[in-house]
C-alpha cells in the first residue's frame, strides 16, 4: 500500500457531490474504470484486503510441533540415553526427534498452505463496471474509483459513495452496533464530521446490503476503510476442529495415562530397583501404546479431504463439516439451478384475448418464433408445424404484455465482445442463427428469460429506453408476497405505469378485470405448470402523478399495486440437469431422502420432482403424490405438534419462503435428523446456519449465504452434493481404518510388553522385549502404511450403506471387534517369535546379566536372536495388518485384493524400504548390537513367513464368518414408494 495515498485518507466523500467525487476519483459515472485505469491503480493502492496476522505461520506450526509430546518423550530418551553414556542411542534419538520434528513440520505446513489455497478459493467478488461491461472480480482487486454493483445479499467490498439507489437498505450493524437497517439515499450532507450511522449515502465495507440495489463509486480500500480502521477482521467464529480430532485429543490424553501406569507396572515388578536396563524397559513400554504421527495422519487426511472436494466442485470452509457429511440422512435443495439447468426460457405465453402460443427458443441468443396453439399440452413439434405469427403486426394485449415483461424487470442481456465469440468470421458463417454462447446474461434466471423473450421482439429493455421509457421506481421481489412491482414513463406519450409481476395466486387478487374468470385463468396456471414450467402472471395499471407520488415520492408499494389490468401469463421452461435424476437415485440408494424446496406452483414442482425421480409417478398414486406435496403456506400454518404428528416430512414444498426452509430444518432436528440445507438468498443465511450441513451456491449465491454455509457449490449443482456426500463418507472411512490399524499394533505391543515381564535374568531383573531404539523404528514403519490407509478409494458399497448415526463413536461395535481380534492374533505371533528363539539358541532364555547396558557374546545371544525375530515379525506383519484394514469385510488377499497390494506405491515401497533397513539393522554387527539391541536371524525368517501366512489366513477367515453371521452393509431404499 502505498504510504502517500491522499484520495484513501480524505474522509468527507459523503458532503460532495456526485459530480465532486467522479471529478476527484477520475471515474465514468457510466463507463467505470477502464483495464488500464484499474491496474495502474492497483500497483498505487495496493490490494483491497485487511491487514491481519499471516494467517498460520512456520513459526506457529513450528510452536505447536514443540508441544506435541511424542517429540519431547523422544529428547527426554536421547539426552538419558546420553547421560548414561550410551552415545550409540542417544545420537540417533536425538537425531530421530529431530528428523520427526521435521517431517511434522513440513507434513502440517503444507497442509495449512492447502487449506489456505482452498479458501482463498471462497474468497468474496464483487461487481464492478469495468471498460462499460458488468464484470465480476476478487474484492482485493478493487481500487478507488470502480464503479461498484451492490444487491441484496451482498457483503460491501469497500467504501464506496452511492451514485444510484433503489429501495436499497444496509445492514451496518457490525460497524456502528444500530441493529436496524439504514435507508439509503442520494443525498449531500453539509457536514464533513458526520458521524457514520447517519452518512447515508454511503456504503461501507463489510456490512452487508439488506435490501435493494444500488450503484457506488469506490473511495476507499484496505486498511482506509472505516472498517480496517478499527482493525477488524471478519471470520468465521469458533474453531475449526472437527468432533473426532477433538475425540482424539480426549484419547490421546488417556493413552498417555495407561503409558504411564504400563510404566510403573514394570518398575514395580523391579520393586522400583531402577537401573539403565530398567529405565529404557519403562521408556520402550511407555512408548508402546503412545501413537507417534497420529495426528499429523489426521491433519493430512481432513486437508487432502478437503482438496479433493474442491477439484469437485465443492469448496468446505470449515473442515469439521467433513464427518458430518457421511451422516446426512435428509438434503432439502433448491429447484432452480441445483436441480435444473438455470437456463430458462420462455416456451408459452397466454393471454386472455389471443389464447395460447409457443416460443422458440435457443438459450439466451434472443431470436425465435411465436406460434399459436390450441392446447398448451401440445409438444414443441406440433407446436412449430403452425404458421408463425408476423411479429410486426402484434395485437396491443401481445405487446403490452411484453412491454411488462422488458420494463418489470432488473436483468440485462448483451453480446459478447467480438473477439471473444472468435477472432476471425467468414461471411457464410455470420449468416448462420446466432448462439446462445455468444450471449450473455446478468440477473436472476427467470427475469433473463422475460427479458431474452421481450428481445425476440424488438422491445427489450434497451430497446424501449431507446422509445423513450424510463424507470420511475421500483418495488423490488419480496419472497414473501412473490411478488415485483416497477414504475414507468413512456415520454412520448407522457403516459405513466404500473408494471407488476410475480405468483398468479399473489398477482390475480390484486387485478380488477378478471370478474369471475379467476377459476378459468388459475386452470391455465395449472395447465402450464402441469407441463413443469414456472408460471408468472403479468399486469399493468395506468397511472397519474396523484395516485403514483406523494409529495415527490413514490407511494408504497400497497398504495400502488392495485387496480391492476391482467395480462397474460407466461410459461418458463428450466430443463432439469442431466445428472439430476442418477444424483437423486444414488442419494436415496445411499438411504438420504431428496426433499425439493421451491419458489414454483405446486403443481410444476410435482412435474419436476417426478421428471426427476423425486416422487416416482409410475409407482405412486395421485393421493399418495399429493400426500408428499405441500405448499410452504400450508406448512407453516401447522404447528410444532402437527408437524411432528406427519408421517414424514413432505418431499415437495411449494411456494417456500425462506422462513419455511427454517420451520423444515427445526421439524428434521427434533426427529433426529441430520440435514442438509442449500441456499442462495440473504433471507436463506439462517437456515443455512441452522442446517448441520449449510450450502451456499457459488455461482448465484449472496455473500451472505456463502459466509453463513459450510460448503460453497462452484457449479451449483445438485450432483456435487451427492458427491460430497460420498467424499466426505470416504474420509470418515478412512480415518476409521488407519485409527483402527494404529491400536491394533499399539494394542498387540502394549501386550507383548506386559507379557514378557516375566522374562527375567538371572539377577532377576526384567529384559525389556524391543530396545527403545527398535520401538522407535517400529514407529518408522507403520506410519506409512497408516498414510496409505488414509488415501484409500471408497469402498464399493460405501454408497449404499445407510448414514452414519451421528453419535456413533469412531470406534464401532465392529471395529472394537475387528481391533481385538486383529490385536490378539498379532500379539500371539510377535509373543511366539520373541519366545521361541529366546529358548531355541542355547535353551536358556536370558542368559546374561543387563545386556540392554552390557553385551556378553554366548550369555545374551538367545535374547538378542529374539529381539531381531520379535523386529522383524512386527515389521512385516504390520503390512499385512493394514492390507486387512483396506476392508472391515471383504477379501484383500485375493487377486483383486493382492493387484492392489502390488499397485500401491505406499505399500510396495513401505516393505522395500523395511526390508532393506532390517538387513542393514540386522547384520552390520555394529549396528546391530551396540545400537539395535538385537543380532540378525537366520532360520527365524522361514518361522516368521509361516507366521505371515497364517495371519493372512486367519484375517480371511475372520472375514468369511462376518459375512455370513452379520448383517449385510448395504442399506435398504429409504422408501420404497420413491423408486
Amino acid at each position: 500500500m502505498s504510504k502517500e495515498d491522499p484520495h484513501q485518507d480524505q474522509n468527507d466523500w459523503h458532503a460532495q457531490t456526485i459530480d465532486a467525487v467522479i471529478a476527484g476519483l477520475h471515474t465514468n459515472p457510466d463507463q467505470g474504470l477502464t483495464a488500464q485505469q484499474a491496474e495502474r491503480l492497483q500497483t498505487v493502492h495496493g490490494f483491497n484486503e485487511l491487514a491481519s496476522d499471516g494467517g498460520v505461520t512456520w513459526f506457529r506450526i513450528l510452536l505447536r510441533q514443540l508441544a506435541d509430546a511424542m517429540n519431547w518423550i523422544f529428547l527426554a530418551l536421547g539426552i538419558v540415553s546420553m547421560v548414561l553414556e550410551d552415545w550409540a542411542t542417544g545420537t540417533l534419538l536425538l537425531v530421530l526427534t529431530f528428523a520427526n520434528l521435521y517431517m511434522s513440520f513440513s507434513q502440517e505446513y503444507a497442509a495449512e498452505q492447502t487449506l489456505a489455497a482452498l479458501k482463498s478459493l471462497s474468497s468474496p467478488v464483487a461487481t464492478v463496471i469495468r471498460d462499460g461491461r458488468e464484470q465480476i472480480i476478487p474484492s482485493r482487486e478493487l481500487v478507488p474509483g470502480d464503479l461498484l454493483v451492490v444487491k441484496e445479499g451482498d457483503s460491501v467490498a469497500a467504501d464506496a459513495r452511492l451514485v444510484y439507489v433503489s429501495n436499497l437498505e444496509t445492514d451496518e450493524a457490525l460497524l456502528t452496533g444500530e441493529s436496524l437497517p439504514v435507508q439509503k439515499q442520494l443525498i449531500v450532507l453539509s457536514n464533513p464530521d458526520e458521524p457514520l450511522g447517519d452518512r447515508i449515502n454511503m456504503i461501507y465495507s463489510s456490512t452487508i446490503i439488506a435490501k435493494g440495489r444500488g450503484m457506488a463509486i469506490v473511495t476507499t480500500t484496505g486498511m482506509h476503510t472505516e472498517i480496517g480502521k478499527v482493525a477488524v477482521k471478519l471470520e468465521d467464529g469458533g474453531g475449526d476442529m472437527t468432533r473426532l480430532q477433538k475425540t482424539l485429543n480426549k484419547m490421546y490424553l488417556g493413552l498417555t495415562a495407561v503409558a504411564v501406569i504400563i510404566a510403573i507396572i514394570v518398575m514395580a515388578s523391579v520393586k522400583f530397583q531402577m537401573n539403565y536396563d530398567i529405565g529404557m524397559y519403562t521408556m520402550t513400554a511407555a512408548l508402546s501404546v503412545l501413537p507417534a504421527g497420529l495426528t499429523t495422519v489426521m491433519t493430512l487426511t481432513l486437508v487432502l479431504g478437503g482438496k479433493e472436494m474442491s477439484e469437485q466442485k465443492a469448496l468446505v470452509r470449515k473442515l469439521k463439516v467433513l464427518e458430518t457429511l457421511g451422516s446426512v440422512t435428509n438434503i432439502f435443495s433448491d429447484k432452480t439451478g441445483t436441480l435444473t439447468m438455470a437456463k430458462m426460457v420462455v416456451v408459452r405465453f397466454w393471454t386472455p384475448k389471443s389464447g395460447f402460443f409457443h416460443v422458440t427458443s435457443n438459450g439466451l441468443a434472443p431470436e425465435g418464433e411465436m406460434h399459436p396453439i390450441s392446447d398448451p399440452m401440445v409438444s414443441d413439434e406440433k407446436a412449430i408445424a403452425a404458421p408463425a405469427v408476423d411479429k410486426t403486426s402484434l395485437t396491443e394485449d401481445i405487446l403490452q404484455l411484453i412491454r411488462c415483461s422488458a420494463l418489470c424487470n432488473v436483468s440485462a442481456i448483451h453480446r459478447r465482445d467480438e473477439e471473444q465469440v472468435e477472432d476471425v468470421v467468414d461471411e457464410e458463417k455470420k449468416q448462420e442463427p446466432e448462439d446462445s454462447d455468444d450471449w450473455v446474461a446478468s440477473g436472476a434466471p427467470t427475469e433473463v428469460a422475460l427479458q431474452v423473450f421481450a428481445h425476440k421482439f424488438g422491445m427489450g429493455k434497451p430497446d424501449l429506453a431507446a422509445l423513450g421509457w424510463e424507470q420511475l421506481a421500483e418495488y423490488q421481489f419480496d419472497s414473501s408476497i412473490k411478488r415485483m412491482s416497477t414504475l414507468n414513463r413512456d415520454s412520448k406519450s407522457n403516459q405513466m405505469f404500473l408494471f407488476t409481476k410475480g405468483a398468479a395466486e399473489r398477482v390475480l387478487p390484486l387485478c380488477n378485470n378478471i370478474g369471475q374468470d379467476e377459476k378459468k385463468i388459475m386452470d391455465k396456471v395449472e395447465q402450464l405448470a402441469s407441463k413443469g414450467l414456472r408460471v408468472i402472471a403479468l399486469a399493468v395499471r395506468s397511472m397519474d402523478d396523484n395516485s403514483a407520488f406523494d409529495n415527490g415520492e413514490p407511494k408504497k408499494r400497497d398504495e400502488v399495486e392495485q387496480d391492476l389490468t391482467f395480462l397474460g401469463l407466461t410459461g418458463i421452461y428450466d430443463p432439469p440437469r442431466a445428472e439430476s435424476r442418477e444424483a437423486v437415485a444414488a442419494a436415496h440408494r445411499a438411504g438420504i431422502m431428496v426433499h425439493m424446496l421451491t419458489g414454483d406452483h405446486p403443481i410444476t414442482a410435482k412435474a419436476i420432482a417426478m421428471e426427476i425421480h423425486i416422487l416416482n409417478g409410475k409407482l405412486l398414486k395421485s393421493d399418495q403424490i399429493d400426500q408428499l406435496v405441500m405448499t410452504g403456506p400450508q406448512f407453516d400454518a401447522l404447528s410444532d405438534e402437527q408437524v411432528d404428528a406427519l408421517p414424514r416430512l413432505p418431499v415437495i414444498v411449494a411456494r417456500c419462503s425462506p422462513e419455511t426452509k427454517v420451520k423444515m430444518i427445526e421439524a428434521a432436528q427434533r426427529r433426529k435428523l441430520i440435514s442438509a440445507m442449500t441456499g442462495d438468498g440473504v433471507n436463506d443465511s439462517p437456515s443455512l446456519r441452522k442446517a448441520d450441513v449449510g450450502i451456499a451456491m457459488g455461482k448465484n449465491g449472496s455473500d451472505v449465504a456463502k459466509q453463513a454455509s459450510d460448503i460453497i457449490l462452484t457449479d451449483d449443482n445438485f450432483a456435487t452434493i451427492i458427491r460430497a456426500v460420498a467424499e466426505g463418507r470416504r474420509i470418515y472411512q478412512n480415518m476409521q481404518r488407519f485409527l483402527m490399524y494404529y491400536y491394533i499394533l499399539l494394542l498387540a505391543l502394549a501386550l507383548v510388553v506386559l507379557v514378557c515381564l516375566a522374562i527375567r535374568d538371572p539377577d532377576g531383573n526384567t529384559a525389556a522385549p524391543l530396545s527403545t531404539i527398535q520401538m522407535l523404528f517400529v514407529f518408522v514403519g507403520i506410519t506409512p502404511p497408516a498414510g496409505a490407509l488414509s488415501i484409500q478409494p471408497p469402498s464399493p458399497t460405501i454408497m449404499v450403506e445407510p448414514p452414519r448415526p451421528p453419535t456413533e463413536s469412531v470406534f464401532n461395535r465392529e471395529i472394537l471387534l475387528d481391533t481385538f481380534f486383529y490385536s490378539l492374533i498379532a500379539a500371539a505371533i510377535f509373543v511366539a517369535c520373541f519366545f521361541i528363539p529366546l529358548y531355541t539358541h542355547g535353551g536358556h532364555g536370558v542368559g546374561g546379566v543387563l545386556c540392554d547396558s552390557n553385551y556378553q557374546e554366548g550369555l545374551c545371544d538367545s535374547f538378542y536372536y529374539a529381539r531381531g525375530s520379535l523386529i522383524t515379525a512386527v515389521i512385516i506383519v504390520s503390512i499385512i495388518i493394514m492390507t486387512h484394514c483396506r476392508s472391515h469385510r471383504r477379501p484383500e488377499w485375493g487377486p483383486r485384493g493382492l493387484m492392489v497390494t502390488l499397485k500401491s506405491k505406499a505399500v510396495f515401497g513401505t516393505l522395500v524400504f523395511d526390508l532393506i533397513c532390517l538387513c542393514l539393522f540386522l547384520y552390520i554387527p555394529i549396528v546391530a548390537i551396540a545400537g539395535f539391541r538385537h543380532l540378525g536371524i537366520t532360520w527365524e525368517w522361514g518361522m516368521i513367513v509361516g507366521f505371515c501366512l497364517i495371519t493372512v489366513a486367519a484375517g480371511e477367515l475372520y472375514k468369511y464368518v462376518k459375512r455370513r453371521v452379520m448383517k449385510p452393509l448395504d442399506s435398504h431404499p429409504v422408501d420404497d414408494l420413491l423408486f
